[in-house]
């Protein structure tokens, strides 16, 4: 769980997922599930030596958190559905840690980085992984930032593990705005088909279906907190005392063959038998009070190894695990703590998320605006300039020629003589229409005059 927000994991490029043969398709591998995978999640494959080499890496240390680096490939099969192949590790070097914080350094990425341009082209980063050790398998708000960050590719994954618990899991992104990451049900791990076996020993030992010791890496690590001491054979003295009892039981079992061979045996067969249930119990309780003895010899060996290994006395064990309660219950009230800040740290850079946003988009519409404002303008300046120009040719004077003088003294006369002709022709025409019905009026009046 880094919290170095200056370091920078370079160029991240996301070309498109090359087509590829799943391995559960491919008869060179042996695949084996571990947990239950869903067909709705991304299918993550895991080589058997890289997963080998991260659970070995957290239990290097279970007081501190550690970390590293996937290699791989991230592919998607001829129906186009992706999944993630996870062929290496790189162990980060150079970090700082404590018990709940992992984090990357400048020096860190440096390395992974240098170690990273050792293998090919085609093998890139495809997640982190980190242990937990002892708080369980999930991403807090710090892993989620590194993921943000460093890891946001849609195909790319996170791993947990936490060695004290014997637990771990994949994380995938959602691409879900209320839960973008979320844990896996489960994934599979690969190997050559002619280690099918060990494949299958091995997953199930992930399984928790094995103790830790079962299993051939760990021979000889213990699974659980209590110091492991060997309790040596038995003493001399008990030998003898068994010797002993044996030979007791022998001679009264020949005791009773003489006494029942004897004539007075029918007579005594009630007597002897009560004795010999007498015997048989006595000798129970001998053997049940040896058996205790031994048991309590026995804890009082290991009892002695433990003090003789603890420095100080008694009291002083005591002092120390009040002092290892209190320090706990001060780690759990810092982790319920710092929970509570990765919260407050997490809803504060969501909301400066929204506010950017909402900034974002407040410049897009007044650079919009101001596009549409410097058309304008520029459309203004464009009519200004015209209308200048016609004013300046309409204030511009025009000389007039001789030819164009005459010219227009001639059009002036023209159109005298026009006027003169028409207001003749209308006069003449009125007089006329005067004239002509009066000449006929008199003929008529004439004519009547000679009839008459």
């Amino acid at each position: 769980m880094s919290n170095d927000l200056e370091i920078q994991f370079g160029e991240l490029e996301e070309a498109e997922p090359e087509v590829r043969l799943r391995p559960d398709g491919n008869k060179h591998y042996a695949v084996a599930p571990v947990y239950a995978p869903s067909p709705q999640e991304l299918p993550v494959f895991v080589d058997l030596d890289a997963m080998q080499d991260m659970e070995a890496h957290a239990l290097d240390n279970t007081d501190v958190e550690l970390g590293g680096v996937m290699l791989g490939g991230q592919y998607v099969d001829d129906a186009g559905r992706p999944f993630v192949l996870v062929t290496d590790s790189l162990r980060a070097k150079h970090y700082e840690s404590t018990k709940g914080s992992f984090k990357f350094t400048h020096a860190t990425w440096e390395q992974i980085t240098r170690e990273r341009d050792e293998f090919p082209d085609d093998v890139q980063m495809v997640g982190w992984y980190h242990t937990h050790p002892d708080w369980g398998v999930f991403l807090s708000g710090m892993d989620v930032f590194i993921c943000d960050n460093f890891f946001n590719k849609k195909l790319d994954v996170a791993l947990v593990i936490d060695p004290c618990r014997q637990d771990r899991g994949f994380f995938q992104w959602t691409g879900n705005v209320e839960q973008r990451v979320r844990r896996t049900d489960g994934f599979y791990l690969i190997t050559s088909r002619f280690r099918k076996q060990e494949l299958d020993e091995y997953v199930t030992y992930l399984g928790g279906k094995v103790a830790m010791s079962g299993d051939p890496r760990f021979r000889g690590v213990s699974s659980g907190s209590a110091p492991v001491v060997n309790v040596a054979g038995q003493p001399p003295w008990q030998t003898v005392a068994v010797i002993g009892m044996l030979t007791m039981q022998f001679c009264f079992l020949m005791l009773i063959a003489m006494r029942m061979l004897s004539p007075e045996a029918h007579e005594e067969k009630s007597q002897l038998s009560n004795e010999f249930t007498a015997l048989a119990a006595s000798i129970e309780r001998l053997g049940e009070v040896n058996r205790r003895e031994s048991e309590i010899d026995a804890k009082l060996e290991v009892l002695d190894r433990v003090v003789a290994q603890w420095d100080g006395t008694p009291e002083h064990m005591l002092r120390s695990l009040s002092d290892k309660t209190s320090e706990t219950k001060e780690l759990r009230e810092g982790l319920r703590a710092h929970e509570a800040l990765e919260r407050e740290l997490d809803a504060n850079v969501v909301d400066l998320k929204s506010q950017l946003d909402d900034a974002k988009g407040r410049e897009r519409l007044l650079d919009k605006e101001i596009a549409i404002l410097k058309a304008k303008a520029r459309s203004d300046q464009e009519q200004l300039a015209n209308l200048e120009s016609r004013l300046a040719a309409l204030e511009t004077p025009v000389e007039s020629t001789p030819l164009d003088t005459d010219a227009a003294v001639g059009t002036k006369w023209d159109w005298r003589l026009i006027a003169g002709i028409a207001v003749t022709v209308v006069v003449a025409i009125s007089i006329a229409a005067f004239v002509i019905p009066k000449r006929e009026t008199d003929a008529e009046s004439e004519s009547e005059e000679t009839a008459g």
